[in-house]
């Protein structure tokens, strides 16, 4: 999957192509729909798996969930900031790819065990992780990357100049702070202009929120027990 990510840094998901893979590879593009599954869909849900397959081993979990958490997203980050142009990849096709997941999974799963969820709770908990985990960067990637110079970027510009502060006076006030260095008020892509603070923000958002969602159920089962030792 290396050459596969390596044609995508160098040409982008819109110069991928099963047969240019091939030419990279020195084999007939029959063979690599073999190896996928008959569809090149199938072989873009192989790279989005091959890019964070590895991201963590039970090995490396720290004794606390929220700690897991953390390394988590920090290596999901700085895994597709090195390849930036695949991360359109993560958000369609990660669904897809089923079993190389399973690793990174697992680690969720049990991080989320530990902080007191379970059954149906768990599941919602999962998919606000993942959601998180992969929704921040796959925007963060998302600017097309326009030029300085480009009437596309003076277009841009001149329609943040002639908003009106009287219709619009919180977006204008923060216009400074927020161009470029936030989504939607910017041009530049996150592998130039990263979003890094934000990150970490949302991050810390997301544990005290779980933290939140989880307490309740811990506290029922610390009064059963309770009720139990009464008896």
């Amino acid at each position: 999957m290396e050459a596969a990510i390596t044609l995508i840094d160098d040409e982008g998901i819109a110069g991928f192509s099963v047969r240019a893979l091939a030419r990279r590879l020195n084999v007939y593009p029959a063979a690599l729909y073999w190896h996928a599954g008959g569809a090149k869909s199938d072989l873009l849900a192989e790279i989005s798996g091959a890019l964070i397959a590895s991201l963590m081993t039970p090995s490396d979990l720290p004794d606390d969930w929220r700690d897991t958490i953390r390394l988590l997203f920090r290596r999901f980050r700085a895994r597709v900031h090195e390849h930036p142009r695949a991360a359109p990849l993560l958000g369609p096709h990660i669904r897809s790819n089923g079993a190389p997941n399973a690793p990174w999974v697992e680690i969720i799963l049990t991080a989320l065990t530990q902080a007191g969820f379970e059954d149906q709770a768990l599941i919602n908990a999962f998919n606000s992780v993942v959601g998180a985990l992969e929704g921040y960067i796959t925007m963060e990637l998302a600017a097309d990357g326009a030029t300085e110079d480009s009437e596309w970027v003076e277009t841009f510009n001149a329609g943040l100049d002639a908003l009106d502060p009287a219709r619009f006076p919180l977006v204008t006030r923060y216009l400074p702070q927020m161009y470029n260095r936030s989504f939607v008020m910017r041009w530049k892509s996150g592998n130039v202009a990263p979003l890094e603070d934000g990150y970490d923000f949302l991050i810390e958002t997301l544990i005290l929120g779980l933290e939140a969602q989880a307490k309740p159920g811990r506290n029922r089962d610390k009064d059963a027990g309770e009720q139990t030792t009464d008896r």
